[in-house]
């Protein structure tokens, strides 16, 4: 998080010198900090139905012929209750984060004593039976550490696996679970301008896909580094934010994707859009600032670098289910949507939030109004509608201080979003429905603040349901 404050900084000074898995219908969103599967996977609700775990039937199955029926309720029950209340949660406290497994129900001061301690600049993922952590240091010195998590959703002490990226920030993850394999890891190294593909267990490196080749030499860039992205199908839509002035980091005043055919890891194309300036972005908190809709169309944000420079756009684009460009008819600029009593803002989509359906992404919106103070508690929660092209401010969450989050994350069951807050009172962990849009609080945290809020999701091949069975 220092990390992106620091990145913020250089770019205020910048500024005032210048005046900056889905499922068979590939209707799911995809996060840096959640699992994104391909089109031809389905997750489960829980850890009990993976291959790892031992699933609630071989249970119940080992159980004598004569235990009672409302034995068998009961013990189900109560399993589930245990698996569904468990997440990977990561706490940031000054220079370090602390991560692992609770139940939102915990004391969080006791359970946080047991957590592993990592650099506080770094990505937190569950996959499958293990937690990963993607922690970058004040060098841009990365280690992606692998711990196993057991059937009691105990993390292990130590990793077991570990893989170092030198001074190439490494600092994004995206999962991709297929039939042919375990899964694929895809870990987006922002300044070696790179996304390199690690083997799943023993993270070695199993290729690297250069991006250096796909400098936007119309627009003056020097360094061409991944950013948000979603995987849709058999292809990864990866953010290319062009960098145009690397010492003040801003990036190009037009967006680009690359697509990249997953199947041989290679780039198939990059695509570009002068509507908006650079899309999505490339730093650790929660670079979701794109999403796949039900209907298969891709949408990527632009926050145009906080509007720090003059002439850049802001917006939301996308990409049409089918096509391979940027739908040239269609943008929808924030800044021109009504919010909070006012026609037009002046705010940004933190680079953080997730996509909750029927086009509704739950994002975090504020300016950088005042460079001088960036401890204002100012950033309030909304939810954009990029069908409707509106922002609603989110009820019952005060505004907070803008390093603190986005810490939003949807819960497994796709039905309410769990969102790490902090304001002059103190900090917690609170769950919005998205139906009723009531927001309750999960936890209060006490000490740090709450970052990565992970549930525990296994994803499995399954191919009587899968689009592509025959």
């Amino acid at each position: 998080m220092n990390l992106f404050k620091n990145k913020i900084m250089m770019a205020l000074a910048s500024a005032s010198l210048v005046f900056g898995l889905a499922a068979c219908d590939d209707s799911s969103s995809a996060s840096t900090d959640e699992p994104t599967s391909s089109s031809s996977v389905e997750k489960t609700k829980d850890k009990s139905s993976s291959s790892k775990g031992k699933s609630s039937s071989s249970k119940k199955e080992s159980k004598s012929s004569s235990s009672s029926k409302a034995d068998d309720k009961s013990s189900s029950s109560k399993e589930e209750k245990q698996e569904e209340s468990k997440y990977v949660l990561s706490f940031i406290m000054e220079t370090s984060q602390f991560v692992g497994i609770a139940p939102l129900s915990a004391d969080q001061k006791k359970v946080v004593k047991d957590f592993i301690e990592a650099p506080n600049a770094g990505s937190v993922a569950y996959f499958n039976g293990s937690v990963y952590i993607l922690a970058t240091d004040d060098a841009m010195n990365s280690t992606l550490s692998r711990y196993e998590v057991d059937d009691d959703y105990k993390m292990a002490d130590k990793p077991a696996a570990t893989a170092k990226f030198t001074g190439t920030n490494a600092i994004a993850m995206k999962f991709l679970h297929t039939e042919k394999s375990d899964g694929k890891l895809y870990v987006e190294q922002a300044l070696g301008d790179a996304i390199t593909v690690v083997d799943i267990k023993t993270l070695k490196t199993v290729k690297t896909i250069d991006l250096s080749g796909y400098l936007d030499e119309e627009s003056g860039a020097m360094s061409t580094v991944p950013g948000s992205a979603v995987i849709k199908g058999d292809k990864m839509y990866v953010s290319l934010n062009q960098f145009v002035d690397f010492t003040n980091l801003i990036a190009g005043p037009r967006g680009s994707v690359a697509i990249i055919d997953l199947n041989a890891d290679e780039v198939e194309k990059v695509i570009y859009t002068d509507k908006v300036a650079a899309l999505g972005g490339m730093d650790d908190m929660n670079g979701t600032a794109s999403f796949v809709d039900e209907n298969g169309d891709i949408y990527f944000y632009s926050n145009a670098s906080y509007s720090f420079i003059e002439g850049y756009q802001e917006g939301w684009v996308r990409i049409k289910s089918g096509e391979s460009e940027f739908d040239t008819s269609w943008v929808f600029r924030m800044h021109d949507a009504a919010y909070d009593g006012k026609k037009t803002n002046n705010n940004s989509l933190m680079v953080g939030g997730t996509y909750i359906g029927d086009g509704k992404f739950f994002g975090f919106f504020g300016n950088f109004a005042d460079p001088t103070n960036f401890n204002n508690y100012e950033w309030e929660f909304v939810v954009v509608d990029v069908y409707k092209k509106t922002v609603e401010k989110v009820k019952g969450l005060t505004p907070t201080i803008p390093w603190f989050a986005p810490s939003i994350h949807l819960d497994a069951d796709g039905k309410s979003v769990l969102v790490g807050h902090a304001d002059s009172k103190g900090g917690a962990i609170y769950r919005y429905d998205i139906a009723s849009g009531k927001v309750t609080k999960e936890m209060d945290v006490t000490t740090g603040t709450a970052y990565y809020i992970v549930p525990i999701v296994d994803y499995f091949y399954d191919v009587r349901r899968c689009c592509n069975a025959k």
